[in-house]
Order: structure tokens, then sequence, then C-alpha cells
């Protein structure tokens, strides 16, 4: 079960009822009336869940928001460390097992250690391993460059399907592709199943001194830092890493590494998560992680995508979103 965790942004959200919205439609004295009734008594109710520290809980399609009762201006520590005891609660009773947080509770300390390593938190690094084409696209189309006559690097080590599916998908656009595994017998007898499909060169090495000395374009799937930095890596390469954990502060080469994503999608897609206020309190790559279902498999989830516009904006490294002269000096 999935779960939205935000700070209100009005009492309204508070208010559990769109009948004062019905009411506001209709332009009679009666409603008019009823109106200002039922807003004076909505309000008492969201100035008691103040009060008392009341969560608001909302279904929404197979999920569940869970709204504090009061706004960033309005929070005291005593107040957020009692709704934090009903959250644990709440997280528990719904059965979660994975949370959308958002912006203003991310660094709560109360938050870090309620959530335990039970429940996954979504931070949009689950789209990447859908969207690997599209964000080296991005990258070269900023170095002016095609990706026909680029050749491609892929650390990988585990059999995964979600693996094996983009190494299938990527052969169809590069111009070689390169399989840096230790498995190499059981990938061997994947490529040899693509190259007969496919017209594209598809190599499967484990050379620590060769395999990497030129790969200007890596995608890291599984390999942690200490098996990656055995390998001698272009200077100026760029570092794709599908894993949350993946981090190479001592591997020496001067490339970047791309560790997160900025998305746009279609004015549809905003609207659904602007409608329960949640596009101004959550990166919209987060938000559209969470509706993805990974269990219609690799080519469904590529097709949703497609339907629902999604492009790269932004790419983003350890120090931040990367910029244009950024890629551009890697050609230097």
């Amino acid at each position: 079960m999935l779960g939205y965790l935000k700070l209100k942004n009005n009492n309204e959200e508070l208010y559990e009822t769109d009948f004062l919205k019905v009411l506001k439609g209709k332009k009679t004295k009666l409603s008019e009336i009823q109106y200002m009734c039922c807003y004076i008594y909505y309000e008492f109710i969201a100035f008691i869940k103040n009060w008392l520290n009341i969560i608001t809980i909302k279904k929404i399609y197979n999920a569940y928001i869970f709204i504090f009762p009061f706004n960033s201006k309005e929070i005291r520590k005593n107040k957020m460390k009692k709704c934090m005891i009903k959250v644990e609660k709440m997280l528990k009773k719904f059965k979660i097992q994975n949370l959308v947080i958002s912006e203003e509770l991310k660094e709560n300390i109360e938050l870090k250690n309620i959530v335990n390593k039970k429940i996954h938190v979504l931070d949009g690094r689950g789209l990447i391993p859908y969207l690997l084409k599209e964000i080296i696209e991005y990258i070269l189309e900023t170095q002016k460059l095609k990706m026909e006559l680029e050749d491609l690097y892929i650390c990988v080590k585990e059999m995964k399907l979600i693996y094996i599916n983009n190494i299938n998908y990527l052969a169809h656009y590069f111009r070689s592709i390169n399989i840096i595994t230790p498995n190499i017998s059981k990938f061997q007898k994947i490529v040899e199943r693509i190259e007969e499909k496919e017209n594209t060169i598809i190599t499967v090495t484990n050379n620590k001194k060769k395999s990497l000395r030129k790969s200007k374009l890596i995608i890291n799937f599984d390999f942690a830092e200490e098996e990656i930095k055995k390998y001698n890596i272009y200077r100026n390469a760029i570092i794709i890493s599908v894993q949350k954990d993946d981090e190479y502060d001592e591997l020496k080469f001067a490339g970047l590494e791309i560790k997160k994503i900025g998305i746009e999608t279609s004015n549809e897609i905003k609207e659904l998560f602007k409608d329960y206020n949640l596009l101004d309190t959550v990166s919209l790559t987060t938000l559209y992680e969470s509706i993805i279902n990974e269990k219609n498999g690799f080519e469904k989830v590529k097709e949703k995508m497609k339907e629902d516009q999604i492009r790269i904006i932004k790419l983003y490294g350890k120090r931040g979103e990367i910029h244009e002269k950024e890629y551009i000096g890697l050609l230097e």
C-alpha cells in the first residue's frame, strides 16, 4: 500500500468533504446561508484537529494521504512529536510499504526514526531504470552527439529482469553495447539471443584494465564502489547510477555521475496531483514514480510513460543540478 505524508496547505484539506464546493457553485439565497453555516462548522472542525493534533486521512485510488493539521509556519516541536506517534500507528494499520514524504517533512528526525527498512521512501530514482535511453538522449543532445554513433558500457552482475530488458531495449539505439560483468557465461547467452534479432555489436567482458578505458557513457546497474574502482575508467566518463546507494567518493575520474532526474509530464498528470495539493510539496518525479506499476512489466511502463508525455528536463549529480557547460566541458 502507498501513502503520502504532508503538512496541510489550507484548512479545506481537513474538511474531508467537497460539500462546500457544491454549495459555492449554487447561486440561491438558501445555498449562501447553507454555505456560511457549513463553513463555520468545518472551520471549527479544522481548529479542533489542530488543537488535538488529529491527522486527516483521505483515500485516493490504491493509496492514502495523511495530512498534518498544521502548515510549515504553525509547526511546533511538541505538536510534531504527538503527530509522529499517530503516524507510526497509521503506517502499521494501513500496511504502508511505499511512502511519499513532502519536502518539509523529509529531514524530520522523529519521522526518520519511524520509517524503517520495511517502508520504502520514494525519491524519484525508481524511474531511472525506465528512462535510461531518455537520460542518455538528453546528455547527447546537449553535447550535440548522435546516439547511433556512440558506444554504451553497462556494468552489471545480477540477472535481474529489468536489467536484461534494458540491455535488449538499448541494443536498438547504439553503435555497440559493452557489458562488463563477472558473470560472463550467463550474460553471453543473453547476448547471443539479442544479436540474432538486432544488428548491434555486443561484447561481454571483465577486463579490468581495458573494458572501461574508453567508456564515455556508463550505466552502472549494480556495481558497488569497491568493485567499480578496480577498473580503469575513462577520465571524462558519464556514469548513470541505477542503484540508490551508489557513491563514488574514491573513484578517480573527472567526469559526471547522474544520481537523480527531473521530469515533465502531461497536464493531465499534473492536475491529478494538484487536486490533492501534492504538486507544490513533492517533486513531480517522485509523484510520478508513485503511480508507476512495475508489475505491469518494462514494455507496459514505457508505453504508459509515452502516453503521459514523460520527458527529461534536468539531471542531478552529487553537487546538485548538472548544467549544460558541464556536459560540453567533458568533450574538451
